[in-house]
């Protein structure tokens, strides 16, 4: 996350994406063109930066929609150039609908105040499951004493991981419960994984 020092940060708070979209930057990847969502075949680095489409998504088309775009004369010179497709799926007709997108999943995030980390975790499917961990929650003895890590449930964040940023940006972060504030305001590192690549339920 875009955190800078002790005295500086770049936001003052972050919301975390749930959910990553990686399927078009996947190399091998059923993709689905832009125009009309059938399977895509070939996908134009030039189209991406033409203002007169607009900026946005990748540029990448089925058969059909390649030809339409690149009828127009400004852009009779791109060079689009074919996307691989999984041997497997080479020689199968195309899928009836648009092809699966690529997801992954916030499961965890890292939080930094000072040198004092923190995590929070997902601990099962249900939007509220969430869990923060203190690695330093209490100490035993002085100097030569030792953390007392503490786990504890904290549902509430869930509600804030699903605000909009509009919603997130009228509220003081002050304002926010412990758990939140921390999330939002302290947040470093995120971790997602992929539900449907996932090796053990």
């Amino acid at each position: 996350m875009p955190r800078n020092g002790k005295y500086y940060k770049a936001f003052a708070t972050i919301l975390p994406s749930l959910e990553l979209d990686l399927t078009d930057l996947l190399e091998d990847t059923p993709r689905e063109c832009c125009i009309c969502q059938a399977l895509a075949l070939s996908e134009c680095p030039q189209c991406y930066g033409d203002p007169s489409i607009g900026a946005g998504s990748t540029r990448q088309y089925c058969t059909i929609c390649c030809q339409q775009v690149h009828r127009h004369r400004a852009r009779r010179s791109h060079r689009p150039r074919a996307l691989r497709l999984p041997p497997e799926l080479e020689h199968l007709p195309p899928p009836p609908g648009p092809p699966p997108r690529q997801t992954m999943q916030l499961y965890a995030a890292l939080c930094i105040q000072t040198s004092h980390y923190v995590a929070f975790a997902r601990h099962g499917p249900r939007r509220g499951q969430w869990l923060f961990f203190d690695s330093m929650a209490d100490r035993q003895g002085g100097q030569n004493g030792f953390n007392i890590p503490r786990v504890t449930p904290c549902p509430e964040v869930a509600d804030y991981l699903e605000m909009s940023p509009e919603e997130l940006q009228v509220l003081d972060p002050k304002s926010l419960p412990p758990c939140a504030r921390r999330l939002l305001c302290d947040a470093y590192m995120c971790l997602y994984h992929s539900p449907t690549l996932g090796l053990y339920k």
